[in-house]
């Protein structure tokens, strides 16, 4: 410790990026940079926030990566991968030009459109390019994948005009919106990906929708799992409204998912059984209303029985 007083000039520098994203994030609500033994992959944790009267209201927490310069953003192993695919927040890569004080700011929807196919790499490279026009997250090797144009592209001067400030806060809702979408597919299991299909640097304006959809093998079992927790609701409400078709409809679907007793917990709505029994005037067992129904829905389609009942199983 013989330099005590004294700082790693390089270690300094590379922190001022930080510190001048900090005060840009920190203008739309907070901005909290996280310590640098503490940085587990993100430097900032930020919210977005709205004013109503004298106070602000945080409306979205998003998180943001700084970069001083437009080199790839590398993840060095599988684990590393699986952390950004698997983060629980909006992320942005952010790239800060100390010299000319601008900042360039890029979605990482390539992360979903991981999550979707549901094979994580066991590397990858995110790879933030310059133009004003943007195009939905392509897939390549597989490793690399372009974040194409930057969503947002302004120096702090510029962002000093109450114009191009707003104007800069509306595309990034617009973008935390998009994220947010996403965000609730990966958390209910659907290995689905959406995004704008093409879009302009500092606008909110684009041209349709892409979605892009993977099969991986646990898929099914997944959409399954996120079914079987919502149908039984969805049934229940039919009830409540009276809706004997949408009943009907909904625990023929939730009878299909799941067929056999899996234990204590297996989704299952009983009250609508019991309207579904009377409705069809048949009460032998739990279930005979929803299977006579089965049965003859089997029937218009030319199946039988057995492949009625068989289910989609999670094995």
């Amino acid at each position: 410790m013989s330099n005590v007083g004294a700082l790693a000039a390089n270690f300094h520098e590379g922190s001022r990026s930080e510190y001048l994203a900090q005060y840009v994030f920190a203008s739309f609500g907070t901005a909290i940079s996280v310590p640098h033994q503490e940085d587990t992959g993100v430097d900032l944790y930020c919210t977005m926030t709205e004013r109503i009267g004298p106070l602000a209201w945080p409306r979205y927490h998003y998180t943001v990566q700084v970069k001083s310069s437009m080199t790839p953003w590398q993840f060095g192993t599988t684990e590393a991968v699986r952390w950004l695919v698997q983060h629980p927040l909006p992320l942005f890569l952010c790239v800060l030009d100390k010299s000319t004080a601008r900042l360039r700011l890029y979605h990482t929807f390539p992360r979903f459109l991981l999550w979707a196919l549901g094979k994580l790499p066991d590397t990858l490279e995110l790879l933030p390019e310059d133009g004003p026009q943007g195009r939905s997250t392509l897939w390549d090797d597989g490793n690399r994948f372009s974040l194409s144009a930057p969503i947002l592209d302004r120096t702090i001067v510029e962002l000093l005009d109450g114009a191009v400030f707003t104007q800069a806060r509306e595309v990034i809702e617009f973008w935390l919106r998009a994220e947010a979408q996403n965000l609730a597919l990966v958390t209910m299991g659907v290995p689905i990906f959406t995004m704008p299909n093409d879009y302009q640097t500092n606008t909110t304006a684009f041209r349709g929708t892409v979605f892009q959809w993977g099969a991986p093998p646990d898929g099914i079992a997944r959409v399954r799992e996120t079914l079987g927790k919502t149908l039984p609701w969805l049934a229940e409400a039919y009830r409540r409204e009276e809706n004997l078709r949408g009943m009907a409809r909904t625990a023929l679907l939730l009878r299909y998912l799941y067929p056999d007793y899996e234990g204590p917990g297996t989704p299952n709505a009983p009250f609508v059984q019991q309207a579904l029994n009377k409705a069809v005037g048949s009460n032998r067992y739990v279930f005979d209303g929803v299977d006579r129904l089965a049965e003859r829905f089997d029937q218009l389609l030319g199946a039988t029985t057995t492949a009625s009942t068989r289910g989609l199983t999670s094995g």
